[in-house]
Order: C-alpha cells, then structure tokens, then sequence
C-alpha cells in the first residue's frame, strides 16, 4: 500500500480541485469537486457513486503533513457531473476531458514510456518490433512466423 500521495493542484475559475494518479488512474478529491460543481459539501456526490467509485487516501503535503481525503474516480466525477452538473458546468466535463486528465497521464508518465522501435532475432530473421508500456509489439505482417513455431526471440 502508498504511504501518502502528493496531489496536482489545479485551478478552475478560482475553484481548487486537487488531482492524483492511483494506479495509473486518475482520482479527484471528493470535497473539492463538489465545490467545483457547486454542491455544499461531498455527501450528496458520494451517496450517489458506487463504492468501487470512491475511496479513503492518505495525503502528504510534507514529510510531517499529511490528511486523510475522499477521493472519486474519473468516472465518478463524470457521474456527479451527470447527476448534479447543471448546463453551464459543462465546460466542467471538458476542462476535465481536455485538460486536467492527459495533465495528469503526462505528469505522471514513465520518462521512457514513449514508444520505441527494436529488432528481435528470429529463426535466422530480424524482426523489427516496437516495446510500447512494457511489450513487445508486432507488425501484422510479421506475425505468421511466430504463430507457427513455440521457439522465443531474441533481443
């Protein structure tokens, strides 16, 4: 389990909305959406989620601070917008689309996560592949050779 999670500040008109990836998904802290949305507190937005759409994290401002948040998924933020969002927040939903969610996936993306090409030995061939988020991708035109063997490439 993470000890505490430092959270993105953003800012929408003048409303704080603190942000954090948890497993490589983004979350928002209950209370500030729901001001950002204009609700008067978080209660309402969480009865209406599923549990699987909120949870308790453990935040850490500094080595000696550190507070305990209720926080919603992505998904849950665009269920609260639905439910409670009235048409003039929508710019809400495409702030958070547009912006703050790829912000988020940016901020937090592996410095080598880009794409990049290689080559795999194969029965006497060089294959040319891409490692892309850990794997190994092949053409579709080279993939008939793996198919009909069990033997492993290699690097």
């Amino acid at each position: 389990m993470h000890d505490a999670y430092t959270p993105l500040v953003f800012h929408h008109h003048h409303q704080r909305l603190r942000a954090l990836m948890v497993d490589n998904q983004p979350w928002f802290i209950a209370h500030d959406f729901a001001r950002l949305i204009d609700l008067p507190d978080a209660q309402s937005l969480l009865q209406a989620l599923e549990p699987h759409e909120q949870q308790t994290l453990r935040l850490g401002y500094t080595h000696d601070f550190h507070e305990d948040a209720t926080a919603i998924s992505d998904i849950g933020a665009y269920k609260a917008l639905f439910l409670f969002g009235e048409l003039a927040q929508s710019q809400i939903g495409r702030w958070l689309s547009e912006v703050l969610v790829p912000t988020l996936h940016d901020y937090h993306r592996e410095p080598d996560a880009a794409p990049r090409r290689d080559a795999l030995s194969y029965e006497g061939r060089r294959i040319g592949v891409v490692r892309w988020q850990g794997e190994v991708w092949v053409a579709w035109r080279d993939l008939p050779a793996f198919i009909g063997s069990n033997k492993e490439a290699s690097v």
